[in-house]
C-alpha cells in the first residue's frame, strides 16, 4: 500500500472524516485529500503525529501495508477480550469469596476482627484485579480503536448458544443458592460450628452464579465488533469521558466502604459489638453493586 492509502486506511479505521483529521493535525482538508491521493506528501512532523495518533510505526506508515498489520491484530483482539473477561470474573468471585470466608471463619469461632481482615484481603484483591484489568482494557482500546470484523457466522452462532446455556445455568445456580439458604435452617449444625457456615456456602453459590453471568455477557459482547468500533469513535469516547468524569459510582462506592469501616469500628470499640458490626461489609458490597448497576444503566442511556 502507498503512503496515501495507508493514511486513508488508518483514518477510516479511526472513524474520522478528512475535516476532523485535518483539524487534529492543524492543516487544511485539501492537504489531507492530496496526501491520500499521493499528490503531495506530509512533512516529517505531521508523519510523526500520525504515528502517535494511529499507534503505528513510521516504517509501516511510509512503506508497509497497514491493512495487513490490522488483520494480524484480530487474533490479539480475541485473546485480549478473553483475558479481560476472565480477569473481571475472577475479581467478582474474590469479592463474594471474601464474604463467604468471613462467615465461615465466624462459624468456626474465629474472632470477628480476624474474620473481617480475612474478608478484606479477598475484597481488596478482587478490586485490584478488576482495576488492573480495566486499565489494561482501556489501554488496548486506545491502541486498537477499530477492529475489522473477522468472526464467522458459525462463530457467532456458537457464541450465542454458549451464552444461552451459561445464563440458564447461572439462573439455576441462583435458585439453588436460595433453596440451600432456606433449607439450611432445617439442618443441624455440625460440631462446634455456627450457622454462618451454611450462609457462607450460599454466598459462594451466589458469587459463582453472578460471575458466570458477567463472563457470559462479556463473551457475548466480544462478538459484537461493530459495537466495539462504535464505542471507540472520537465522539463516543468524548461522551464516555464526560460521563465518567461526572459519574458518582466511584465516589458512591468509596463513601459506602468508609461508612462501613466506621460503623464496624464504632460498634466494636465503643460497645464491643463486633459480631453484628461485620454485617456492614456485606451490606457495603451489595450497595456498591447496586450503584454500579444503576450507574451502568444511566451510562448506556447517556451514550
Amino acid at each position: 500500500m502507498s503512503l496515501g492509502e495507508n493514511i486513508q486506511f488508518y483514518r477510516n479505521k479511526a472513524g474520522i472524516t478528512q475535516e476532523q483529521f485535518a483539524e487534529r493535525l492543524d492543516v487544511s482538508r485539501q492537504s489531507v485529500s492530496k496526501w491520500e491521493s499521493n499528490t503531495t506528501y506530509p512533512e516529517m512532523d505531521k508523519l510523526l503525529q500520525m504515528c502517535e495518533m494511529f499507534s503505528c510505526s513510521l516504517d509501516t506508515l511510509l512503506r508497509g501495508d497497514a491493512e495487513s498489520v490490522s488483520f494480524e491484530d484480530t487474533g490479539k483482539y480475541d485473546k485480549h477480550m478473553n483475558g479481560f473477561a476472565w480477569a473481571i470474573t475472577v475479581g467478582i468471585v474474590l469479592l463474594f469469596f471474601g464474604v463467604a470466608v468471613m462467615l465461615a471463619l465466624l462459624g468456626a469461632g474465629v474472632s470477628v476482627p480476624l474474620s473481617v481482615v480475612a474478608m478484606l484481603a479477598f475484597v481488596v484483591s478482587g478490586i485490584m484485579t478488576m482495576t488492573y484489568a480495566g486499565l489494561g482494557h482501556d489501554a488496548y482500546m486506545k491502541k486498537h480503536p477499530q477492529v475489522k470484523p473477522f468472526y464467522s457466522g458459525e462463530d457467532i452462532e456458537a457464541g450465542d448458544r454458549r451464552f444461552r446455556f451459561r445464563i440458564t445455568f447461572s439462573i439455576g445456580l441462583l435458585f439453588m443458592g436460595v433453596l440451600w439458604l432456606v433449607g439450611s435452617f432445617a439442618l443441624p449444625v455440625p460440631g462446634d460450628l455456627g450457622r454462618q457456615v451454611y450462609v457462607a456456602i450460599a454466598i459462594l453459590i451466589f458469587g459463582i452464579a453472578v460471575a458466570i453471568m458477567s463472563y457470559s455477557g462479556m463473551q457475548k459482547d466480544k462478538y459484537d465488533i461493530e459495537k466495539y468500533n462504535q464505542s471507540n469513535t472520537p465522539e463516543a469516547r468524548k461522551a464516555e469521558k464526560e460521563y465518567e468524569e461526572n459519574s458518582p459510582v466511584g465516589k458512591w462506592c468509596g463513601a459506602v466502604f468508609v461508612i462501613a469501616i466506621a460503623v464496624f469500628l464504632i460498634l466494636g470499640l465503643g460497645w464491643q459489638m463486633w459480631h453484628p458490626g461485620w454485617v456492614a461489609f456485606p451490606a457495603a458490597i451489595f450497595l456498591c453493586a447496586v450503584g454500579a448497576i444503576v450507574g451502568g444503566e444511566k451510562g448506556k442511556r447517556h451514550r
